[in-house]
């Protein structure tokens, strides 16, 4: 037999073999198909939850978030994931460090509060329809900052909060 029927007919073995490998046998002789159970149904490719470190991405009243940025992996997973969020926002205190436990409120421009969360850490990302919205955040010691954003239909907007020194 030549080396190139030796090699395709292995192959066909091969292909055969992993074709019926999903089968097993039962105590009793009978073949089942084999089926995997997954506690969690697998996420779709390419979703940002699928990226090493992503802190889990919310929901609340049809508005999708997410926040954190401690540690690394955190920080270049939601990088990664900027793209699929309008609007990102930026917690900082003293000396620039970062801050986590923000309370975060956005209302629209009629004043309608559209998300009520806290942020796990210094960065936090959010989709929003396109408009205006007032962000309303709270460090927890009494000194609230606002701002006024224009989430465009395509690119995002952002801001920045800075908190220049503990409280008095």
């Amino acid at each position: 037999m030549s080396a190139i029927k030796f090699q395709s007919l292995m192959s066909l073995l091969v292909i055969m073999g992993l074709a019926f490998s999903a089968h097993a046998q039962t105590p009793s002789g009978s073949t089942v198909q084999y089926d995997p159970v997954h506690p969690v149904p697998p996420s779709a490719p390419g979703s940002v939850d699928v990226l090493p470190g992503m802190p889990p991405v919310q929901n609340q009243g049809g508005v999708t978030y997410v926040s954190g940025g401690v540690g690394v992996d955190e920080r270049q997973a939601l990088r990664s994931a900027a793209s699929d969020f309008n609007l990102h926002l930026l917690f900082a205190g003293p000396a620039g460090a970062y801050l986590a436990k923000i309370e975060v409120i956005v209302t629209d421009d009629r004043g309608v509060k559209v998300l009520d969360a806290f942020s796990n850490g210094p960065y936090f990302m959010a989709k929003l329809q396109p408009g205006r919205y007032r962000v309303s955040v709270d460090d927890g010691t009494g000194r609230p900052q606002v701002r006024q954003v224009s989430v465009p239909a395509r690119g995002a907007a952002s801001a920045s909060f800075f908190w220049s020194k503990a409280p008095s």
